[in-house]
């Protein structure tokens, strides 16, 4: 194919290349190798994520997403919720819809300019609260959630100022530690107050630091919760914006669990070829 149509989107600077994938328009792709490719910031589009809307016998669409790296991830909260709205563009789904993902089926509402995406059911069961380890020489308190993808949480007092170059370095210490044979995403937490909360993610597969991680600000929002460090609704500041967290707590389950925040559509044309051919 000579030119690739597709829009990019964002979710509070969660940064996407979408395709519309329905009519099977990537079959002829090495996805791996091309989406690393026109991931690539300076010399490509560039992106945190690409992600492809196919066609669902389970639900309204698909979601297939895939980190910068090429590899292919379970879900990604922003991404679901840039995807629901590029859905919507479409014609391919209404305001209220349902989609299909590696990680389960997911319901989103399109609510003007913000999109909420609710999650399914989290068992407290799959939590670790307060645990230690020792990260290659800094033994650390964290805390553990999966929220489609899994996350370790670390409170700090110094996350709005905290060295980007220190950031990245021991979130990459984190992320391939042993005790997470799949890898993880680490989130950096200072509490504001019991409603408000900063947060800066470094994101399995994009391997930096992200504006923003939806998932993330969910896994956090949740254990600052069960913490006793904040109250329903929170709102999670994210390097871009606010994604706002709702959910109830009961009988062992986190239920009724939603994100909600902006999702922008900033462009949209053709990928060429210039953009994945290795020359």
């Amino acid at each position: 194919m000579e030119k690739l149509p597709f829009m990019k989107m964002n979710g509070c600077g969660n940064d996407f290349i979408v395709v519309d994938n329905r009519e099977g328009i990537m079959a002829e792709y090495d996805l791996p190798i091309f989406i690393k490719r026109v991931c690539a910031r300076r010399v490509s589009v560039g992106a945190d994520g690409f992600m492809m809307l196919e066609k669902s016998s389970k639900a309204d669409f698909k979601m297939r997403y895939f980190n910068a790296d090429g590899s292919e991830g379970e879900m990604c909260g922003n991404g679901a919720r840039c995807i629901s709205k590029f859905a919507y563009i479409l014609g391919a789904a209404n305001a209220e819809m349902t989609f299909e993902t590696m990680a389960g089926i997911y319901e989103s509402k399109i609510l003007g300019e913000n999109v909420s995406l609710k999650f399914p059911p989290v068992s407290l069961s799959s939590l670790q609260l307060n645990q230690t380890h020792n990260f290659e020489g800094e033994t650390l308190k964290y805390n553990y959630a999966p929220v489609g993808v899994p996350h370790v949480v670390i409170y700090r007092d110094d996350v709005d100022t905290m060295d980007y170059k220190e950031l990245v370095k021991l979130g990459r210490k984190i992320r391939y530690a042993d005790i997470f044979p799949c890898g993880t995403n680490v989130n950096f937490l200072k509490i504001l107050d019991e409603s408000n909360i900063l947060i800066r993610t470094y994101e399995r597969g994009v391997e930096d630091e992200t504006l923003a991680c939806g998932t993330g600000s969910t896994a956090s929002a949740i254990i600052s919760y069960l913490l006793g460090k904040a109250r329903v609704p929170i709102n999670m500041h994210t390097r871009d914006g606010i994604l706002k967290i709702f959910f109830d707590a009961k009988d062992g389950v986190i239920d009724n669990l939603w994100m909600q925040g902006n999702a922008k559509t900033v462009a949209e044309g053709y990928i060429l070829p210039d953009a994945w051919c290795d020359n």
